[in-house]
């Protein structure tokens, strides 16, 4: 049997400016499908029922983000790792720089 390849996301704090900016971001590179609502609740949909292995690098200065993307990475985050916690095909590494 052969090893399955993991999808590598890495998301730049930084660099994600809008909710819709992100979410978009992650269904092209996750692979989620047409009907994804683009929002946390759908976020955790997929995340849970990913049958293919994924890690997802997030990297994060809170003094670089968008001020009004501040409180939804805290959320995103807090989704990620919730569901990389039930998933065991979903890994997540956290960067603070």
């Amino acid at each position: 049997m052969s090893e399955r390849e993991t999808r590598n996301v890495r998301i730049i704090g930084a660099r994600c400016t809008s909710q819709e900016e992100l979410h978009g971001y992650l269904k092209k590179k996750l692979g989620f499908p047409d009907y994804y609502g683009e929002n946390l609740s759908a976020l955790a949909d997929c995340l849970s029922e990913m049958c293919e292995p994924a890690h997802i690098t997030i990297c994060l200065n809170e003094d670089d983000l968008e001020p009004g993307m501040q409180a939804y990475m805290i959320r995103f985050v807090q989704v990620c790792a919730r569901e990389s916690f039930v998933n065991e095909n979903l890994t997540l590494t956290i960067e603070h720089w």
